[in-house]
């Protein structure tokens, strides 16, 4: 569990820390919450742990340190996504977490553009 956060209200917690939550839709899914912006989804919120939004420009940052993406189990099968666990420090210093945010909003705009064409 991350210092500071606990089960009860930790979307709302990781929400007072993001730049911009007030343009943030929030939608049940995963057995957690999706964080949407403009209908691109760049967060969720699962567990008392948040993942962000991941893509070929961004996956190797996640990678590299060792973050471990989100992995979904269904009733049929299990589902690994491009979401992966947000970096310790972005519990702790702002901007950290302006700065990943603002990397997964936009691998989830490049996502949903790319899937529009």
């Amino acid at each position: 569990m991350l210092q500071g956060f606990d089960d009860r209200g930790f979307t709302e917690r990781v929400l007072e820390w993001i730049p911009g939550a007030d343009r943030v839709q929030l939608r049940l899914m995963f057995g957690g919450v999706g964080l949407f912006e403009h209908n691109a989804m760049f967060a969720i919120s699962v567990n008392n742990q948040l993942y962000l939004k991941a893509d070929s420009e961004t996956r190797t940052e996640f990678e590299q340190r060792g973050l471990e993406p989100f992995h979904y189990d269904r009733a049929d099968h299990s589902l690994t996504l491009d979401f992966y666990q947000a970096p310790p420090e972005v519990f702790v210093r702002a901007n950290a977490m302006a700065q990943w945010v603002n990397r997964a909003r936009t691998s989830a705009f490049r996502a949903k553009a790319s899937n529009a064409a």
